[in-house]
């Protein structure tokens, strides 16, 4: 039976809550909610919701702390609105992935990659060396087979399993098992992690994902605040295949990966030099879904509007004509503690302009307008923790 831990990130990817750093998330949920247990979809719900209930206090809120509490409350009530059963199809996330990895692999396949000899391998911990890292997931070329004796596939590490986000890593390894086809002895370098962003988790994905999860998948790991280095360095190099993606589409990547990995590095160093247009590439296939969700993590999203969870919750009430009394009262924060965070905020953020004691002017309503259209949380807080 799946654990509630399961139910609840099957939900969270289904939902574009206000957090900015998934990890310190899930550490505050994991104070009001047990994750290891099994449940079934309608128990897991019934939890979930009543952890919400949990972090609501019934006086003015005066700390970061409780602040924290309280849009941890809310992101969980809306989790708590999400049907679960389709994540309780499936006794457990590898039986899931057993069925859905196929449809990814036909997907690529059909694009021209050659990914139908990756099999997927569950295990406990990675086998050395590679077991040092704190991977979710990795995919051993032809190298590692003959010198450390690892059979290739995917591997994924248990305990990281997960509803959803498991599926998009899945296709985004299996472009590394082709790159190494190639020219295993050549070490991979980010521009391939850029490649298997789109061609895997961009593209691939999207034979069992829809494009909302996919975007919120790209958010919570792409865009968090304060996470490891790793994430953004993906960000980064997901930038530079979308330049070879918007010159050559999904044809000349797919040919650049078949090229192997000195390919890529030569292509690497062509983008840094801006040479990219002469790399020699077939040019065709754009998808429509796939330029749309790269458009919107590389580009048209907002990660830059991150704040303390006092100030968020100041932040998202700040209206234009309210005093800093009557901003405080809407947020349910006590004045006394809300009045100098959000003199101080105004100061910093530029999304209002405090005259005296009134708020003068204001953007947050016009971007909570805009998240309420787009489905996309823009002013985000930081969860105590790291």
């Amino acid at each position: 039976m799946p654990t509630i831990s399961d139910f609840l990130y099957g939900a969270l990817y289904q939902r574009q809550c206000r957090f900015a750093n998934i990890e310190r998330f899930i550490d505050q949920l994991e104070q009001v909610l047990d994750l290891t247990g099994s449940a079934d979809a309608d128990t897991a719900q019934r939890r979930i919701k009543a952890a919400a209930a949990s972090l609501r206090g019934d006086a003015a809120i005066g700390s970061d702390a409780e602040a924290a509490r309280e849009l941890v409350a809310r992101d969980l009530e809306s989790l708590g609105t999400v049907d679960l059963s389709e994540i309780g199809r499936w006794e457990t996330v590898t039986e899931r992935l057993d069925d859905l990895a196929p449809r990814i692999q036909r997907r690529l396949a059909d694009a021209g990659l050659a990914v139908t000899d990756a099999p997927l391998r569950v295990v406990e911990e990675f086998p050395e060396p590679f077991n040092r890292f704190t991977w979710s997931a990795f995919s051993p070329d032809r190298e590692d087979e003959e010198n450390f004796g690892i059979p290739t596939g995917v591997y994924f590490r248990r305990d990281r399993l997960r509803p959803l986000y498991s599926e998009a890593l899945f296709a985004h390894e299996v472009i590394h098992t082709v790159t190494g086809q190639t020219d295993p002895e050549v070490f991979a370098m980010g521009l391939e992690e850029g490649i298997a962003e789109v061609l895997g988790t961009c593209y691939g994905s999207l034979a069992v994902l829809t494009e909302p999860v996919i975007r919120n998948l790209l958010v919570y790991g792409r865009h968090g605040a304060e996470r490891d280095k790793l994430w953004s360095v993906y960000l980064d190099h997901t930038r530079q295949a979308f330049l070879l993606y918007r010159e050559f589409g999904l044809d000349g990547l797919v040919e650049l990966v078949r090229r192997g990995r000195a390919a890529i590095h030569d292509a690497e160093k062509r983008l840094m030099t801006g040479t990219h247009r002469d790399l020699g590439l077939p040019r065709g296939n754009w998808d429509e879904e796939t330029t749309r969700l790269l458009e919107f993590s590389t580009l048209g999203f907002l990660p830059s509007h991150v704040f303390s969870p006092l100030e968020c919750l100041l932040a998202i009430n700040a209206e234009a004509g309210l005093t800093a009394t009557e901003v405080c009262r809407r947020a349910g924060v006590d004045p006394d503690c809300g009045r100098p965070v959000l003199e101080g905020l105004g100061a910093r953020s530029a999304l209002f302009v405090q005259d005296g004691e009134r708020i003068g002017y204001s953007n947050v309503e016009r971007y909570l307008e805009l998240e309420q259209a787009s489905g996309v949380a823009v002013m985000r807080y930081l969860p105590p923790g790291g």
